[in-house]
């Protein structure tokens, strides 16, 4: 996981323990309110795994394109 993912977990760790609530969490994460609660969503359903970014373990769509010059 990035250092910005795992701030992320630090911070919804907290709000799942109601030591923070969600429209602080947003300020700490530098996000708006609407978007802390989707990522809190995800948290909820997914866990740990929910925050980490969608495309890691991914190939790059450039991986296989080789120079044809």
């Amino acid at each position: 996981m990035s250092t910005r993912e795992l701030k992320r977990l630090g911070v919804m760790a907290r709000v799942e323990k109601e030591a923070l609530n969600l429209v602080d969490a947003a300020a700490m994460l530098g996000l708006s309110y609407r978007q802390a609660k989707r990522i809190w969503r995800r948290f909820q359903d997914e866990g740990a795994e929910g925050l980490q970014h969608r495309s890691v373990g991914r190939t790059s769509g450039r991986a296989d394109r080789r120079s044809f010059g």
